[in-house]
């Protein structure tokens, strides 16, 4: 059920952030693990911190690649350095990406920053979805009370989106949510 995943996820971050800031000392020190220090006190079985780990694995990989990024913050995210077109044209950079990938863990449910939807949204999800499921994709999962597509806990799809079925059912209901069905040249 989605109501406790994400009160569980809330209160995990808010641990998170209770926990971290009783680790004061000195004020030069990070209040988040670095991708080359030391983790912090946080409980290991949180969900947060299990993420905030994992991204620490991916950046120290990409370091090692020759990757410049910044370190993981309280929520995982990090920043590459420089215009981000020429960081993604980079060759170095897309072999990093390749070669680290396995090591980005996806994001916890609580973590994702999803703005509010209205209720116009809301109703194209949804119309979205019964167009998906009646013209090819039957395991299309209905989205939530608040328009976004549920998420399994173990990160997997719940849905198989590269069947010949589900490929026909998103060229005919792209249009309800904004995208064509025959998509111009790509730019760039």
């Amino acid at each position: 059920m989605r109501v406790p995943t994400a009160i569980g996820a809330a209160l995990g971050a808010a641990a998170l952030m209770l926990v971290t800031a009783g680790c004061g000392g000195d004020a030069k020190e990070p209040s988040v693990a670095t991708a080359g220090g030391t983790p912090s006190a946080v409980a290991s079985g949180d969900a947060v911190t299990a993420y905030v780990e994992g991204v620490r694995r991916y950046v120290a990989c990409l370091r090692d690649e020759g990757v410049n990024v910044s370190d993981p913050d309280a929520k995982g995210r990090i920043e590459f350095s420089g215009d981000a077109r020429a960081v993604k044209a980079d060759p170095k950079f897309r072999a990093a990406q390749v070669k680290c990938n396995d090591l980005n863990p996806p994001v916890p449910q609580g973590l994702e920053d999803k703005p509010a939807l209205t209720p116009e949204e809301v109703e194209k999800a949804r119309e979205y979805a019964r167009c998906m499921q009646t013209k090819g994709a039957p395991d299309f999962p209905d989205p939530g009370p608040d328009g976004y597509q549920p998420e399994s806990e173990d990160g997997k799809p719940l849905w198989n989106s590269g069947s010949a079925g589900a490929k026909r059912a998103a060229a005919a209901c792209g249009s309800i949510v904004g995208v064509p069905a025959t998509p111009g040249p790509g730019v760039g």
